[in-house]
């Protein structure tokens, strides 16, 4: 099967809100990381509420854990919606889904196709 995904590390997926979130295990294994107690982490990079949180965004809209050259600050801890991108169910499910992440992610293969790209999803995780 030709691959039809090839991430740029653009930041186009870290653009705009929602999607990222992190429960408390994501939050204290996300602090650790970046040896932070949960407290400041919560308050440098959540939304303010109850688990799971929403990854907060900086002034121009991209996620607050996007670091200079596109490469998250807890690529290792990532929430799971990131680690599935693009495979997310709503692309998997709607065509017109997938044809606007398309348009805004320089890392679809060029003239891939929705069947194509479902077909590659049936074996991501």
């Amino acid at each position: 099967m030709p691959k039809v995904f090839q991430c740029r590390r653009c930041g186009a997926c870290c653009l705009g809100r929602g999607g990222a979130r992190l429960d408390e295990a994501g939050a204290r294994a996300a602090a650790a990381l970046l040896n932070l107690d949960e407290a400041a982490f919560r308050r440098l990079y959540l939304e303010p509420g109850t688990p799971p949180w929403d990854i907060g965004q900086d002034q121009a809209g991209y996620c607050r854990l996007r670091q200079a050259g596109g490469l998250c600050r807890i690529h290792r801890q990532k929430p799971r919606t990131c680690r599935l991108w693009p495979f997310l169910p709503q692309l998997l499910a709607r065509e017109s889904a997938f044809l606007s992440a398309k348009a805004a992610c320089p890392g679809f293969r060029a003239g891939v196709t929705w069947a194509e790209f479902k077909a590659a999803g049936e074996f991501a995780d």
